[in-house]
């Protein structure tokens, strides 16, 4: 007689020893920086991508694409949102209430001949020289068709009034 495994519909957690092989295999993906064949990561992005090569070692173990170690029982839904979560917070710059790129800005700064509707293209933050927040600058742009065309450079945060609207470039 068969036996039957029951399997939760909502899936299971990433066991321990899933984690552990996950650790072992990224760290030989990315060996020293200075070995030959490394990856040339720094270790804060190698940090910043761990949950989400834990959770992708996972999936590929529970489909059988590596040894098969919970075979067939997805990952739960908790363990995926962890990861994403975990990835946003290390990899989102700090909290400031400036806007992000290709958010559309009302621009009223010192060149008024562009005062008006533009889009950030570039930020740029200058670090303070005795250890504060870093300042932010940013460059603006129209789009001439599908072509975003720099117009003014170096805003002061104060010159912008952010817009609720955003652009998908790519």
């Amino acid at each position: 007689m068969e036996e039957t495994q029951t399997i939760s519909p909502t899936g299971e957690p990433v066991t321990q020893a899933e984690g552990e092989q996950a650790g072992y295999a990224l760290r030989e993906l990315a060996r020293s920086v200075s070995a030959p064949d490394a990856l040339g990561v720094s270790e804060e992005q190698l940090e910043a991508v761990v949950p989400f090569f834990v959770l992708g070692w996972a999936m590929g173990v529970r489909t059988g694409h590596t040894a098969p170690a919970v075979a067939g029982v997805p990952v739960d839904r908790e363990t995926v949102t962890r990861a994403f979560a975990e990835v946003v917070a290390r990899v989102s710059p700090p909290a400031y209430p400036g806007p992000v790129l290709w958010q559309q800005v009302d621009y009223h700064g010192s060149v008024t001949q562009r005062h008006g509707t533009l889009w950030v293209c570039g930020i740029h933050a200058y670090a303070d020289p005795f250890g504060g927040e870093p300042e932010m600058r940013y460059d603006l742009c129209e789009m001439r068709g599908a072509v975003p065309v720099t117009v003014v450079t170096g805003v002061r945060r104060m010159s912008l009034t952010p817009l609720p609207v955003f652009r998908a470039m790519g």
